[in-house]
């Protein structure tokens, strides 16, 4: 099945080329799934069967699999579906799924972060986290046979942010994880990994007393809801911060490799919580950028300037040769700064 990629994340399909593939019925689609989990291994006859017609409904469920098989192969070509005496099995490799290439790149960002590469590793997983445009195999959540698949997703990507804002918080970016950190805690209350992280990330920005009512709150969710306390490392980081331990404090990283065929596509940041309640506002500024060389957003601080911006230019980016950059400059004091703030930015 040469060019043709199956998406789990989002809408489930089949695309050859960046068009999709008309596969069309319940049952042709469930069967793509099912071999496309497999990432080119066979399933047996008997497995799809029990997935399919499991409620013995079809008479003759052995030609009914075939005829959907028939279907599936006029559609995504003769060659797509491979027969052995194992069964059916898709003619694809793991990177012609999307979950194969998101399980890829986050087994990489975790071994660069272990090598203490923390800007690869941040690059890496952003791309990893790009390609999770929707939640993985909604169209079969009362199926059954994706739950594991959903399940193993929804927890790696977990991971991939735990690990990159790891690598983030290495390369001083405390400040600006606070908001999505927070979001987050609050998506998965019960995730001390997340928590930790929070925390650190407040008390790195000068918000000690805030970090420790984090601490609080997590501890009386674990207390009120499980019956137990916080784990070793949670506890750990709170003497830590009660003592101002001076390991805490961000600390300069050592230069990175360079990076520039990863981040040919920017540095704006992939954003870790959701984005809602903006969207006609979002696509209102996406099409002034496209119609305009300046687009300039006005506003009193705090009502999420910022936040929109970045969203845009996430959206925007792959429409320019060279990417979205995003240029700080709340730290820019004087008019000759800000050469020196651009130049830092792109990396000159």
């Amino acid at each position: 099945m040469e060019g043709v990629e199956v998406r789990f994340f989002g809408e489930f399909e089949a695309i050859e080329e960046g068009v999709p593939l008309p596969v069309r019925g319940a049952k042709q689609r469930a069967i793509l799934a099912l071999l496309a989990l497999q990432r080119g291994q066979p399933v047996s006859a008997d497995r799809l069967i029990d997935a399919l017609w499991g409620d013995g409904q079809v008479a003759n469920p052995a030609n009914a699999l075939q005829a959907q098989i028939a279907q599936l192969r006029r559609t995504l070509g003769a060659a797509a579906i491979v027969t052995s005496e194992a069964g059916y099995a898709l003619g694809i490799g793991p990177d012609d799924v999307d979950a194969g290439q998101f399980e890829r790149l986050v087994a990489d960002g975790r071994r660069l972060l272990g090598e203490g590469e923390m800007a690869l590793a941040s690059t890496v997983l952003g791309e990893a986290l790009r390609l999770r445009r929707g939640e993985p195999l909604s169209e079969f959540a009362y199926a059954g046979f994706a739950d594991a698949e959903r399940a193993h997703l929804d927890e790696l990507t977990l991971v991939a942010i735990e690990t990159r804002v790891e690598a983030d918080l290495v390369l001083g970016r405390h400040r600006e994880l606070v908001g999505d950190l927070d979001a987050l805690c609050r998506e998965h209350p019960l995730r001390e990994r997340l928590w930790e992280l929070l925390i650190l990330a407040l008390y790195r920005a000068g918000r000690q007393a805030e970090a420790l009512r984090a601490y609080t709150e997590v501890r009386d969710r674990l207390v009120g809801e499980l019956g137990i306390d916080p784990g070793p490392a949670l506890r750990a980081l709170e003497r830590r911060i009660l003592a101002q331990d001076p390991s805490l404090d961000f600390a300069v990283p050592a230069p990175p490799r360079a990076v520039a065929a990863l981040t040919s596509t920017g540095n704006v940041r992939e954003r870790l919580s959701s984005f809602v309640g903006r969207g006609a506002e979002l696509e209102q500024l996406s099409d002034m950028v496209r119609s305009s060389r300046l687009v300039t957003l006005i506003g009193p601080g705090g009502v999420g300037k910022t936040r929109l911006a970045v969203e845009a230019a996430a959206a925007l980016r792959q429409d320019h040769r060279d990417g979205a950059w995003l240029i700080e400059l709340a730290g820019v004091k004087e008019p000759e700064g800000v050469a020196p703030a651009v130049a830092g930015a792109l990396g000159a």
